[in-house]
């Protein structure tokens, strides 16, 4: 799940996650945090900080943090101008949650700096322009943390003449090294192939990249084979093209640096041919692929140059009514039919076939849970004919049954679901009806995944207040997490409807609450199977797959698993008959319509399997059925919907 804002971090509750020496935090250490209260960008603006001060240069500890309730998309860089000097005997944290900074001075962080990405927050990204310099004579822990199981989504860029100066380099994320220096002087860590630098950490060679497009790394001397380690490893890259050994210069005789292990490399040249490729070419109205294109150049095949600053890339649709495709290159499914998508690098292109089909799989309930045993049990059984005892759940410590509610303590009671319960789904939706008091923030719903013991992965989760004002759903697999965040929190919400569908062949991941969209991301690209590729051994229900997060506090009516996307009408639907009832069989049903007091009221049988009320202003061949925004209410045997009378013309029909 998201990574957790840390409210405050202090220096020396740090050092004792460091193999080597580090310094004391001075008595009477001030934290400085960046609030974006004044412009959002300029460093020396009082306004821009929580203590309204600036951080002097006698010493102190800044972190560039954004608030919870600083959205994204108002988060603006923060710049330290050429004429800045900015001197700190302690530490420097950030940029982080997906803010920028820019250097073009001078930073002298005597402790050292630490920049990460939670993942989903944006790219938390370090600019040093030309002549800027940073300075650092402990540590730079970049894209990697121990203290908490940070994510890489980071980048740091070194331009022109700018130089970092560092006596340690803890490595986890994204290095471009435009024409800058990157000295070090004792060690530049990137851990193992698979295992992060600092445990608890995210960080792997999936995540962390070295490139050199006209700088050079100066390094610690005799360290030719961990060069040629990364080289192998396809971490260490030449204008972003992986497996360039030919065009990596290690010299470790070099007179400017004696002592020392240089590292540059040379242009890889023209791209003599070029390829696209989608790892699905069949995809689902709605759906979304990052399209991937790789270049031959005279010593490297193969190269995947999607997204290279160094190499601009052109995409094209030939039907942009079937896809569309953005300047990155992510394909969307917009209707159906057959379409290419076309790459043009210069005079060179490729292109790949594409269809596009509706999602023709049948929704069906899969498991259900009423919690109707009696006090005492510890077996909350699936009513589905044939599915229990396999597919039932056990209950631990402090959960019980009343007889018609499952009671959670929120100290350590939970359910747990069998292993593989979501085996071979490629869309699921998770349904209950839930009462809670005061939410452990990061308290799980429900979870679907695996975990090491410490952290979460490859999952679907549901976390009811992960902030000050929000909640999400989220969907993982090994290197990313997407997640629908919605409002409000839910502590106190009692017999509240929720509702997740996760269905990213169509793109998206959805939350509904009382039969309402809450909030929805449209742009899901990480496939169920992928999210589980694990096999979902852990299964919970107000448990966590993280072990530092609180058990969930609550009273469940009636939990729900189905095989794929319940529609919103069916959602509404389901709001409006409330647990222990489902949705009807009939699909031979008619609709009244009656006028009271400006109003109409339609109805129609809670036997009926037509649940969504559609609307048109015309009939025929022009009409356009769109769904009423309205949540029914259950009267007398019967969905009712109440609508204000209009004066142009409205045709309703229902459908499933």
């Amino acid at each position: 799940m998201t990574t957790k804002t840390l409210k405050s971090l202090v220096a020396i509750s740090l050092a004792a996650g460091l193999a080597h020496s580090v310094l004391a935090q001075p008595a009477g250490q001030t934290n400085y945090n960046w609030s974006a209260g004044g412009d959002k960008a300029t460093w020396n603006q009082t306004a821009n900080w929580v203590q309204g001060l600036v951080p002097p240069t006698n010493g102190t500890t800044y972190q560039i943090y954004v608030d919870d309730n600083y959205p994204t998309s108002a988060r603006t860089p923060v710049n330290i101008a050429a004429t800045d000097t900015v001197i700190l005997s302690d530490a420097v944290y950030g940029p982080t949650w997906g803010e920028t900074l820019n250097i073009r001075g001078t930073v002298n962080a005597h402790y050292g700096m630490f920049i990460w990405g939670d993942g989903t927050s944006g790219v938390s990204t370090l600019n040093l322009y030309s002549n800027a310099v940073l300075s650092a004579s402990d540590t730079i822990a970049f894209g990697t943390a121990w203290w908490f199981p940070g994510g890489p989504n980071a980048v740091m860029n070194v331009y022109d003449n700018a130089q970092v100066n560092v006596t340690w380099f803890q490595f986890g994320a994204h290095l471009n090294v435009y024409g800058g220096i990157i000295n070090v002087t004792n060690g530049l860590n990137t851990g193992t192939a698979t295992t992060p630098v600092f445990s608890g950490g995210l960080d792997t060679d999936a995540t962390r990249s070295i490139n050199l497009a006209g700088g050079k790394l100066v390094l610690p001397g005799s360290y030719t084979a961990t060069v040629n380690d990364w080289i192998s490893r396809g971490i260490l890259l030449v204008d972003g093209v992986a497996n360039a050994s030919s065009q990596i210069t290690i010299d470790e005789a070099n007179p400017t640096w004696p002592g020392r292990t240089v590292v540059t490399s040379t242009s890889l040249g023209p791209i003599l041919a070029m390829r696209i490729e989608l790892s699905r070419t069949n995809l689902i109205v709605g759906g979304l692929e990052q399209a991937q294109v790789f270049a031959d150049y005279a010593t490297v095949n193969n190269a995947n140059v999607t997204g290279l600053s160094s190499v601009s890339i052109a995409y094209q649709s030939s039907a942009t009514g079937v896809v569309t495709v953005a300047t990155n290159g992510m394909v969307r499914a917009t209707g159906l039919g057959n379409a290419t998508v076309n790459a043009i690098i210069g005079s060179l292109s490729n292109s790949v076939a594409v269809t596009v089909s509706a999602y023709t799989n049948t929704t069906s309930l899969l498991h259900r849970y009423s919690f109707s045993e009696t006090a005492g049990s510890t077996t909350a059984a699936d009513s589905i004919p044939g599915n229990s005892p396999t597919w039932d759940g056990s209950l631990n410590g402090g959960a019980s049954l009343n007889g018609s509610q499952l009671v959670l303590d929120g100290v350590d009671g939970f359910v747990q679901f069998p292993s593989g319960i979501l085996s071979g789904l490629d869309a699921v939706t998770v349904e209950t009806w839930a009462s809670f008091g005061t939410i452990g923030t990061w308290a799980n719903l429900f979870a679907f995944g695996d975990s090491d013991g410490t952290l979460g992965h490859n999952y679907i989760t549901c976390q009811p207040h992960t902030g000050p004002a929000t909640a999400q759903t989220g969907i993982k697999n090994a290197s990313s997490e997407q997640n629908p965040f919605f409002t409000p929190v839910l502590d106190n919400y009692t017999n509240v409807h929720i509702v997740a569908v996760f269905h990213p062949l169509a793109g998206y991941c959805s939350i509904y609450t009382n039969g309402m969209l809450a909030g929805i991301n449209s742009s899901i690209t990480i496939p169920l199977a992928d999210a589980l590729s694990t096999g979902d051994p852990l299964n919970y229900i107000g448990h966590s797959l993280y072990s530092a997060d609180p058990f969930l506090a609550g009273y469940l009516d009636e939990f729900r698993i189905y095989n794929g996307p319940l529609t919103a009408g069916q959602i509404k639907a389901d709001a409006a008959l409330g647990p222990n009832q489902l949705i009807g069989v009939s699909t031979n049903t008619s609709l009244t319509v009656t006028k009271s007091s400006g109003n109409l009221i339609i109805k129609w049988p809670t036997t009926s399997a037509l649940v969504s009320l559609m609307s048109s202003p015309v009939l025929g061949s022009g009409a356009v059925w769109t769904q009423v925004n309205a949540v029914p209410v259950v009267v007398g045997g019967n969905y009712q919907v109440t609508l204000p009378v209009s004066s142009s013309n409205q045709f309703y029909r229902l459908q499933q």
